[in-house]
């Protein structure tokens, strides 16, 4: 089910909201957490009926091993100690995410350097499976290194933390802690004036980001990959910034809506952005793009890999970066395109560290502005790209080896060559204008709405007309980008 539908908007949503603020009025915060669960499992079972048992599989067997983990770490019996189970769950999650993610994608390579040719499983990949993994794992590690399986041990609201349908199939990545702490105050368990305004507030601009902008990028954007091989410089570029701009306003009008649902129910998740196109330097764009993400990671991967190697140096630690981002970039899809794109980034980033080690090759804000805007959107063509030989052309186009001529002329008929390139059939030049200035000069929604939003008769009107816009704009319903990743 797509946040951007009308069953989502004017079934599902209001069904859940209701039912979750009735059952707690009348039965209690249990059976209002219990109707979240099964209305995150129908949702989520929407997509595909079949795998509805993985996610419940999941959920089974990690909160099982979470609860032998406390068990025996109290009281070892041999073999069947803490730190087996917690060993046994990381294999159950990793293991699922490589078969599920990577067994086809590792047939190929083994296929590719021995010479073989051992038959694909196509191995269909689950919505959402790298979200509810990593979310699971991040539990297990909460459990066994800090005790926080023994205060957050409650099956219900463990269920509704893995499975919350506004998070379930893109992120925000959560937290056991912060959420369940929420599921369990019953202060948060009926209507909240505020918090409905402003959730409204939140899914309405994420709307009008995913519907009204995402979208008119898509088909130019697939046509311009299609041809990528006939693409000149300017095109190229074009390309770059038209994806850079789809990826944004996609994932972040996703992040926005999840953010509006959970907000109607009372309950705050992580944003995901923070401004990132106001960025100075890579590691300050990384802080700001998928911030859920970026800090998980951070955790989890990035520190124990630097204390693992001892006394930090520069150079050890711009060593775990790069296999932090390689790890980045593998985690959002099994391709080589993705590997690359981890390593591109691995490598920006040590080179970010580098530099601000040298005082005096310090840049003006604008130009180091610039230069981490042109180096994100480029990177940007190796997660669109379906190959790195496809990759590779775009990159030729971009680096002006198919010549540099200006793409029109500046007389008449300038607008007909912008909107018919010939590797950009259709590009609406004026929603890529209107996505280029919210991006430099707008807040993001979630300092819009917290900030300067108002429960008033203009903010009332204004936002009215941008759903009504954005759902009159439903004429093609598409996925998220997120979604296959």
């Amino acid at each position: 089910m797509l946040f951007n539908s009308y069953t989502y908007i004017f079934l599902f949503l209001p069904l859940a909201v209701s039912g979750y603020f009735a059952l707690s009025r009348w039965a209690g915060l249990r059976w209002a957490n219990g109707w979240l669960v099964l209305a995150s499992l129908g949702f989520y079972g929407y997509w595909n009926i079949y795998f509805l048992p993985l996610l419940v599989g999941s959920i089974l067997v990690n909160y099982a091993i979470s609860r032998c983990i406390v068990k025996y770490q109290a009281e070892p019996q041999g073999l069947l100690t803490g730190k087996t189970f917690f060993m046994l769950g990381l294999a159950f999650d990793i293991g699922m995410l490589c078969y599920f993610k990577y067994m086809d994608f590792f047939i190929k390579n083994v296929n590719r350097l021995m010479g073989t040719d051992f038959e694909l499983w196509h191995v269909i990949l689950p919505l959402g499976i790298s979200f509810f993994t990593i979310t699971q794992m991040v539990y297990l590690i909460g459990v066994y290194f800090y005790g926080d399986g023994k205060k957050y041990k409650d099956f219900v609201d463990y269920c509704l933390f893995v499975s919350f349908f506004p998070h379930l199939l893109a992120g925000p990545i959560l937290y056991h802690k912060s959420m369940m702490k929420q599921f369990a105050d019953e202060r948060l368990h009926s209507p909240q004036a505020e918090n409905i305004a402003k959730g409204i507030a939140m899914f309405s601009l994420g709307l009008f980001k995913k519907v009204v902008i995402a979208d008119a990028l898509i088909a130019p954007i697939a046509d311009g990959f299609a041809h990528a091989g006939e693409l000149g410089f300017w095109e190229g570029w074009a390309l770059a910034v038209c994806f850079f701009m789809e990826m944004y306003y996609d994932f972040s009008g996703y992040t926005d809506m999840a953010v509006g649902a959970a907000r109607l129910m009372n309950i705050k998740i992580p944003i995901n952005f923070s401004e990132p196109f106001r960025s100075k330097n890579l590691s300050e764009f990384w802080g700001k793009w998928h911030m859920s993400l970026t800090s998980t990671i951070t955790a989890y991967i990035y520190t124990p890999l630097v204390l693992w190697m001892g006394k930090v140096t520069l150079w050890r630690s711009m060593l775990a970066t790069m296999l932090t981002m390689v790890v980045i970039g593998a985690w959002h899809g099994a391709g080589w395109t993705f590997v690359v794109f981890g390593f591109m980034q691995g490598v920006g980033l040590c080179v970010c560290q580098l530099w601000k080690r040298q005082s005096w090759l310090s840049l003006p804000d604008g130009v180091s502005h610039w230069l981490t805007m042109v180096f994100a959107a480029s990177s940007c063509v190796l997660f669109r790209a379906e190959s790195l030989p496809q990759a590779i052309e775009v990159y030729k186009a971009m680096a002006g080896l198919r010549g540099l001529d200006w793409p029109f002329a500046l007389g008449g008929g300038m607008l007909d060559k912008v909107l018919n390139a010939s590797g950009l059939h259709g590009l609406p030049i004026f929603t890529l204008l209107l996505a280029l200035w919210l991006a430099a000069f707008s807040h993001d929604s979630n300092v819009l709405v917290d900030k300067y939003f108002r429960p008033n008769l203009k903010w009332a009107a204004f936002l009215a007309a941008l759903f009504v816009f954005s759902v009159l704009h439903f004429t093609q319903v598409t996925a998220f980008l997120y979604f296959q990743f």
